[in-house]
């Protein structure tokens, strides 16, 4: 970690700056990060709007929950991201099911940002903002159509991923809304300093502001945060109510003090820690004619007097009904230690002015009222007093034989015990049954006519986005439904949704089945597959297994006698494989799988035989490391990514013994981040680790040049998806091509939440479909990511799923 991180929030509210952001988590990867996350540093900043209450700590436990998903969660770097995103949505969407019934709600924009070395990562959600400047350029990132409306309104999450590369001296503005004034700043040159920045964004606008600026620094990987306020002078024009009309309010109370102090077991400096939103303290005022009477309370705030930011809600003294109703003011009641509403991004009501309270001279006849009612307030206490006493006596009467000498185990007084014990407890089974079945059958009645209504309106509807909607309208007023209770009715009205949801979006739904009968507890990254066999390279070994038909049994079993692996065969050594391919059934090596390793050594492998090792000729620039390799018509291709390069090897009935040819001739591909390849021809087909495809098409003439297109963009049909862009939101890690004669390419999305692979047409990339698990208790695959996929030549698709195999033979 090369690199230093320094962030400074910008955060104010009617012009009271404050200096901490209480949704901003800046984290280094703990001890106990999960793999692929150790070294991964992790900003996460939230930024909540709607109508909803939520105290401090509830605000920083959602962002601070969010990282901590981030750092269990093993694998890709877009996976973590994702589970981390999927957390804040769902935690929301719980959030605001249970308070929408009170019409209370809130929706999280997020943005992360993970740093590694010097390639930074952001996932937005939500139509958040974020600007990098360079030394001499910027770059804006902000795709509303792809980020979407924010999290919690639903149970998708709407993901755009981006990335940059930081260098020492860069910055990083995150903020959710742009105040205008600032639009020429963003787009003219950096400033000297990133404190002339930060003043300067403050300076061109009174407006309540939420952002956070970062600058990267040379380091050693460490994560500072300033907390300081700037004396930032805004020229502000008031306009004062006339005195008829300027409300007159009695003082709030103050409800919370929350000065930031240093302890033993403060946070790191890498977590933000808001405090009742740090408020500084300010200057005393003058005191009021009349001592306020409820000074010497306990509750009653004894430091030096200090006046709130209006953000912050204070509890309220009732005011007397007729000033009340004259000024038509509610006043609001908060929980001590919460924060305020939060309306559009916590913008609040202007602060509410102090009156002094002026003695008035009590009269005579005030007095002797006040007399009266104190007389009437003691009469009703002896009264109550008196009531009590002789219910008290009269109580003891009620139970049998209660002044008799009869021994406690009688029949008569075991009986009424019994009674005693057993006539409440009726009571309360009535009680529940009644509400089981009435109260949560009217709101299972409430939401299925919901669904049913929706159900309506999207049989009706032609445009097939429109129709989309509609029908996720319908499941999810079903979900709630059925978590009242659970019918045939419901069950039946979710699956007309569903099928109807597939048709729109282009999905086939298949039918996956365990391969084996019990977790094989290994990490598989590569599949292959033939006619009858199939073979998965162990990601942890770089060990091959086999597996075969079980027969009668269904499924398939292990080949414990299969035996190829790293080792030294005959003269050469071969090391831990990286990629594996099924072989034709006639070859010279009477060979069924063939295997290679990162310095470019073969591998043959058949079953009941000793594999043979065989080195490929190393190319004229040699191996920097060998990734992946595919046959096609003969002809071996090898993918140096780290080289940048593709060699062509020419086969001899199965064996390379000639030099290779470079597939780009004279023309090098700019990008080493190429994860795998595919063949056809002339065609090569190569994804990149942020899931685009580039396609080149080879030149046998000397004059002309292989031609590439980088990126070659997908194309979807399917008019549903119009308002949306579905491969943004996809990850795809591994491809490959179907049998033949009907061959398209596959391609894999491994962190897809409902496991999902692309059909799509070859040179014009149009997408045919996606295969994707049944619905419902038939599907056995169960969550997570998908590590590996293979197609055998008829046609059964397979999935590596926390190590299980699970395939479907009804793939069309």
């Amino acid at each position: 970690m090369a690199l230093d991180l320094t962030l400074s929030s910008i955060y104010r509210i009617n012009g009271q700056e404050i200096p901490s952001l209480p949704g901003l988590v800046a984290q280094t990867p703990p001890q106990n990060a999960a793999r692929g996350r150790e070294r991964d540093r992790l900003i996460v900043y939230l930024l909540l709007t709607g109508n909803s209450t939520f105290s401090t700590s509830e605000y920083l436990k959602v962002a601070q929950d969010a990282a901590a998903a981030f750092y269990k969660t093993s694998g890709a770097l877009t996976s973590a991201l994702r589970t981390a995103a999927d957390h804040v949505n769902k935690t929301l969407f719980e959030r605001n099911m249970t308070t929408n019934l009170k019409g209370q709600y809130a929706i999280g924009w997020l943005t992360l940002a993970v740093l590694r070395d010097a390639q930074c990562t952001l996932s937005m959600s939500g139509p958040m903002h974020a600007y990098w400047f360079g030394q001499n350029e910027s770059r804006h990132i902000h795709e509303p159509a792809v980020s979407g409306k924010g999290l919690g309104s639903n149970q998708t999450t709407s993901i755009h991923y981006a990335q940059t590369t930081l260098s020492s001296g860069d910055r990083l503005l995150f903020f959710g809304r742009t105040p205008s004034a600032w639009d020429s700043t963003l787009n003219d040159a950096v400033p000297s300093s990133m404190d002339a920045m930060r003043r300067r964004l403050l300076s061109l606008t009174s407006a309540d502001l939420n952002a956070v600026l970062i600058q990267a620094t040379d380091g050693a990987g460490v994560i500072n945060h300033i907390k300081e306020t700037t004396d930032i002078k805004v020229e502000r024009k008031t306009v004062e109510a006339p005195p008829d009309l300027t409300p007159s309010l009695p003082q709030p109370e103050e409800i919370f003090s929350a000065p930031v102090t240093d302890s033993a077991d403060a946070p790191p400096a890498h977590v933000v820690q808001p405090s009742a939103y740090a408020i500084p303290p300010q200057p005393e005022e003058a005191p009021a004619v009349d001592k306020d009477p409820l000074a010497n309370l306990p509750h009653a705030h004894t430091g030096a007097g200090r006046d709130f930011p209006a953000s912050i809600p204070r509890a309220q003294r009732q005011p007397a009904q007729s000033e009340s109703s004259a000024e038509g003011v509610d006043p609001l009641s908060v929980k001590t230690g919460e924060a305020p509403v939060i309306e559009k991004i916590l913008e609040p009501a202007p602060p509410r002015q102090r009156r002094a309270r002026v003695q008035r001279e009590i009269s005579s006849g005030t007095r002797q009222t006040a007399k009266a009612l104190a007389g009437a307030i003691q009469f009703t206490r002896r009264l109550n007093d008196t009531i009590a006493e002789r219910f008290r006596k009269f109580m003891p009467r009620l139970l049998p034989n209660a002044d008799s000498t009869e021994p406690l185990n009688a029949p008569s007084t075991i009986t009424m015990m019994f009674m005693a014990v057993l006539i409440p407890l009726v009571v309360v089974t009535i009680a529940s049954v009644v509400y089981l079945r009435y109260g949560r059958s009217q709101q299972y009645e409430t939401y299925l006519l919901q669904a049913n209504n929706m159900k309506e309106q999207a049989v009706s509807l032609t445009d097939p986005v429109e129709q989309r909607k509609a029908w996720e309208n319908v499941i999810s007023n079903v979900d709630i439904a059925e978590s009242h209770r659970e019918t045939s009715e419901t069950i039946t009205l979710r699956q007309e949704a569903e099928a109807n949801l597939d048709i729109l979006l282009g999905i086939t739904r298949l039918q996956f089945n365990p391969a084996f009968s019990s977790n094989l507890g290994i990490e598989i990254s590569r599949m292959t597959a033939n006619e009858s066999d199939l073979y998965m390279l162990n990601a942890a070994n770089g060990e091959v297994l086999r597996a075969k038909p079980a027969g009668n049994a269904g499924g398939f079993e292990l080949d414990t006698a299969f035996n190829c692996k790293p080792g030294i065969y005959g003269d050469y050594k071969v090391g831990p494989l990286v990629d594996i391919l099924a072989l034709p059934l006639v070859n010279v090596k009477a060979s069924t799988v063939l295997g290679i390793d990162a310095t470019g050594n073969l591998l043959y492998c058949a079953p009941g035989v000793v594999a043979q090792a065989i080195p490929l000729p190393p190319p004229a620039t040699s191996w920097e490391r060998v990734t992946a390799f595919v046959l096609d018509g003969g002809n071996l291709y090898v993918l140096d990514s780290s080289a940048r390069a593709v060699w062509v090897y020419t086969g001899r009935d199965g064996i390379f013994v000639d030099l290779p040819y470079f597939f780009f001739g004279g023309q090098t591909p700019e990008k080493q981040d190429v994860i795998d390849l595919v063949v056809s021809g002339d065609d090569l087909y190569m994804l990149h680790s942020d899931g685009h495809l580039s396609t080149c098409s080879f030149s046998r003439i000397n004059s002309a040049s292989t031609r590439c297109e980088d990126p070659s963009p997908y194309h979807n049909p399917f008019e549903a998806y119009r308002d949306t862009d579905l491969f943004a939101s996809a990850h795809f890690t591994q491809m490959l091509f179907t049998a033949l004669p009907d061959q398209s390419i596959l391609l894999l999305d491994a962190d897809s939440p409902s496991q999902g692979v692309f059909r799509f047409m070859p040179r014009t990339l149009d997408l045919q479909n996606q295969f994707r698990p049944r619905l419902g208790a038939s599907n056995p695959m169960p969550s997570g990511p998908i590590g590996a996929i293979a197609v055998g030549a008829n046609h059964v698709l397979y999935l590596a799923v926390n190590g299980q195999i699970y395939f479907a033979t009804d793939m069309p």
